[in-house]
């Protein structure tokens, strides 16, 4: 198996870098698959038994401005790696001035994938920082594991809110309970509310476009479609 990308271009470096902050915030570990167009982020637990499944897509080509990959062999021409996402974050936190980022798979001791940064200097010469980032390589017998979930059909489809409202709006209610309760209907309604023995809460939203996905009392879909990168997040619910 072998890879090697380069990113260049700082807003790519830059929204790369926020991608994986998003990522590493939401999970402490997954699985990376990569193709040769798509890097995948990929958390696969079962989510009847109350598991999450996250399901990321980063097109190479809209990232890296070099990008070369051989497989575990010619016909499974991809590779699937564990890591963690704050290591990653950790590495990349000294690139947003960079002048260029290299990531490849290495083999020191242990699989690692070495994030090289060129860092700019007051003198003509360049700083390169190196940082090992250790993974385990997935065998090819588990890789069945990690393919796209297979969407239910569901009950409710609705747009959501503007999501730095939202985030403000749930982070103050999980201080009352740890749980929430989330309703929407075909008529562009949305409703969020926790209940606690001394005092409810809800927030509503209307006049939302309908076709996050709903399977009553299963489990909630939420799909984000940001430029070039796809987000899908698969939460079990609660029956009340």
């Amino acid at each position: 198996m072998r890879f090697r990308g380069k990113l260049i271009d700082v807003s790519c470096i830059q929204h790369f870098t926020r991608v994986l902050g998003t990522i590493s915030k939401i999970i402490k570990s997954c699985v990376l698959r990569i193709t040769p167009s798509t890097w995948y982020f990929i958390l696969s637990e079962k989510v009847i038994s109350g598991g999450i499944q996250i399901w990321c897509e980063l097109p190479q080509g809209h990232f890296f401005d070099e990008y070369a990959m051989d497989g575990v062999s010619a016909e499974d021409n991809e590779i699937y790696l564990e890591v963690v996402p704050e290591n990653l974050i950790k590495a990349l936190r000294t690139a947003q001035a960079a002048k260029w980022i290299k990531i490849k798979l290495t083999k020191k001791h242990a699989p690692c994938l070495t994030v090289e940064v060129d860092l700019p200097t007051v003198s003509a010469h360049s700083r390169l920082v190196v940082h090992d980032v250790p993974v385990s390589v997935v065998p090819h017998r588990m890789w069945p594991d990690y393919q796209e979930p297979k969407l239910p059909k569901f009950d409710v489809s609705i747009c959501m809110p503007q999501i730095k409202t939202l985030k403000n709006i749930v982070e103050k209610m999980k201080n009352l309970n740890n749980c929430l309760t989330l309703a929407a209907n075909y008529n562009g309604e949305l409703k969020l509310s926790v209940s606690t023995d001394m005092v409810s809460v809800s927030t509503h939203y209307q006049d939302l476009i309908n076709p996050v996905n709903i399977v009553h009392k299963r489990v909630v879909h939420f799909y984000l479609q940001h430029e070039d990168v796809s987000l899908q997040y698969f939460m079990p619910v609660i029956a009340t």
